[in-house]
């Protein structure tokens, strides 16, 4: 296997569709032969090579490394199974679309649809994201289904929403509509909230680190017997951010229930 590394050259002016970059598939590609992929750009195309300086290393795994930074490069990871991508800079939209496997890692910021429909892999971005992540595509009725999500800082609105599987971690704050329709996954957030919070939250769990300054109407507080699942919970989060890495077992949560609006099941637990 092999590492491609691209340096960006200079920005395109316009926004490029990434979904081609996947590192299996340069891995098996000479760098020649990855200068010649042809991108969709708006309505226009353009070449990798007039994009990016290419440079190619060996390795253990397939890897794929763009340096710069690419807040006009769309779909990155899209459908991304194997490898890991690693990106020294902020992305666009729509970054690990569908990821269905392998890592992706911003260290930057990330544009709106992060993580969109994923349903297996890892995708950490370092730094904020906007709207949108871990949710589906307009009119679409399945957000992310599996994987971990992992935010440093702060994200947009409709984080998760019609989520219906997997961990979506945010260090900083979520915008309004955090956890909207959740179906089923989990979903905790660090930092403070947008309003309506939940709406129309069926299943699922929502957790929070700090007490927030309002609670819907539509929650209701109640259970106590869920110290195993509590204890569960915060082991299989030891070994991800601050401050859920820190939760302890002993500490049991305050719990509520809720969206009551839609007969909902889903569970917000406030650890602040």
């Amino acid at each position: 296997m092999s590492t491609t590394t691209l340096r960006v050259r200079s920005a395109p002016g316009c926004r490029v569709d990434a979904e081609q970059l996947l590192p299996a598939a340069l891995a098996a590609l000479t760098v020649a032969e990855i200068g010649r992929i042809v991108l969709p750009a708006g309505n226009e195309t353009c070449a990798a090579g007039d994009l990016f300086e290419i440079s190619r290393t060996e390795g253990d795994v397939a890897a794929l490394v763009i340096e710069g930074e690419v807040q006009w490069l769309d779909r990155l990871g899209a459908n991304l199974v194997e490898g890991r991508i690693d990106v020294k800079g902020s992305v666009g939209n729509h970054a690990g679309f569908r990821m269905a496997g392998g890592e992706l890692r911003v260290s930057g910021h990330a544009g709106d649809f992060t993580g969109c429909q994923m349903s297996s892999g890892r995708l950490t971005v370092d730094g904020n994201s906007g709207d949108f992540a871990a949710g589906p595509l307009p009119g679409d009725m399945e957000g992310m289904t599996g994987g971990t999500l992992t935010i440093r800082g702060n994200t947009g609105a409709r984080l998760g929403d019609r989520m219906r599987r997997g961990l979506v971690l945010v260090g900083g704050d979520a915008g309004e509509c955090a956890a909207s329709r959740l179906v089923a996954g989990t979903i905790g957030i660090a930092g403070k909230l947008g309003p309506h919070y939940g709406y129309g939250m069926r299943r699922g769990t929502l957790l929070l680190a700090h007490v927030p300054a309002h609670m819907p109407p539509t929650f209701t507080a109640g259970g106590q017997s869920f110290d195993v699942f509590w204890s569960l919970m915060v082991r299989s989060l030891a070994a991800e951010i601050a401050p859920f890495s820190t939760l302890k077992a002993i500490s049991l949560p305050r719990r509520y229930t809720g969206d009551l609006a839609v007969d909902g099941r889903g569970e917000l637990l406030i650890v602040g």
